[in-house]
């Protein structure tokens, strides 16, 4: 079996530069249902954000890999979400 990196607890943390506020959180999800139930709820939190940016790779039934960078300028959010991810 292939060794991968996870998340040992969860956490959220926030930088502002250039009057504007960056946001971001890590979970430990064991399923896709998780990883969207976290996605929407933190939609909901941050209603009045522009963009929600998120990524996830969830080994179920394989691998499943997935990113939104929700209308981010090209390449600014989803590629490096992943990119973060994936790093150890």
């Amino acid at each position: 079996m292939e060794k991968f990196n996870t998340i040992d607890e969860n956490n959220i943390a926030e930088i502002e530069e250039k009057r504007s506020r960056f946001i971001g959180s890590i979970f430990h999800v064991d399923n896709i249902d998780d990883a969207e139930e976290i996605i929407k709820n933190t939609r909901k939190k941050y209603y009045d954000a522009r963009h929600n940016c998120y990524a996830y790779i969830i080994r179920q039934d394989g691998i499943v890999k997935r990113a939104s960078d929700d209308g981010e300028p090209s390449r600014n959010g989803r590629f490096s979400n992943i990119k973060c991810i994936r790093k150890k």
